[in-house]
């Protein structure tokens, strides 16, 4: 079945690097309650773009001038942490299936430059681009594996066979985009189904062959995110 993709290829890149939530959670815990609270707000106000505000609140009072520069590493890592909504809907999603990851699902969407601004049809979609990423990042391995001196004939046979798959789990992955773009979710939910047989499929491959996966950390990755997709899909109203 064909496909057009004219939605798509704006942010098939590579996702960058996020610290972690809790690591900010743990820092704010570490700081004075009256400065932690100050920092709070004024991270709150600049997530919100209300920087006039946010800088006011950054201003250190000659009183408080003892706390200034831990509060203001505090206040560095706490901008860095991940948006409510990402938070809020992973905990959704885990609570309607217990197969969701939830500090998987926090750091892969929060990792993602529109996750500030998404609803949980942009997070359900934004689900599909990090299933998509990661098979192309599968792809990339592949082409190294087989470019290897020494690699017997069975395994680039096997790796030949994976790096179709996964390029079919990249498609996949797309079409549960455009599936649930224009609100096709039954349709979408399909596509993330079909993206994990796919994956697992090349695992499959090896096993023939009685040869561990090297890929297993991304088939691993495609059920992962294909569960929280099809859990975040469950959630729009």
């Amino acid at each position: 079945m064909m496909r057009i993709h004219g939605f798509w290829p704006s942010w098939r890149r590579r996702l960058a690097p996020a610290r972690k939530q809790r690591q900010s959670l743990s820092c704010a815990k570490r700081c004075n309650g009256d400065v932690g609270s100050t920092f709070l707000h004024a991270r709150d106000n600049i997530n919100h773009r209300k920087y006039a505000a946010g800088k006011e609140q950054m201003r250190p009072s000659t009183a408080g001038s003892v706390h200034t520069v831990p509060a203001i590493l505090v206040f560095l890592a706490l901008s860095a942490a991940v948006d409510a909504t990402v938070v809020t809907t992973c905990k959704a999603a885990a609570d309607s299936d217990k197969r969701v990851d939830y500090n998987f699902c926090v750091l892969e969407l929060g990792k993602h430059h529109d996750s500030l601004d998404a609803d949980t049809w942009g997070l359900a979609k934004m689900a599909t681009k990090v299933g998509a990423g990661d098979a192309e990042n599968a792809v990339a391995d592949i082409n190294t594996l087989l470019s290897k001196a020494g690699t017997d004939a069975k395994r680039i046979g096997v790796l030949v066979k994976c790096q179709l798959l996964y390029r079919d789990v990249e498609i996949a992955f797309e079409g549960a985009y455009d599936s649930i773009n224009v609100r096709n979710y039954a349709a979408g939910k399909k596509e993330v189904v079909l993206a994990t047989s796919l994956a697992h499929q090349c695992d499959d491959a090896f096993a023939k062959i009685a040869v561990p996966s090297p890929l297993k950390q991304h088939s691993l990755f495609t059920m992962k995110i294909a569960v929280i997709c099809t859990a975040i899909t469950n959630l729009i109203k």
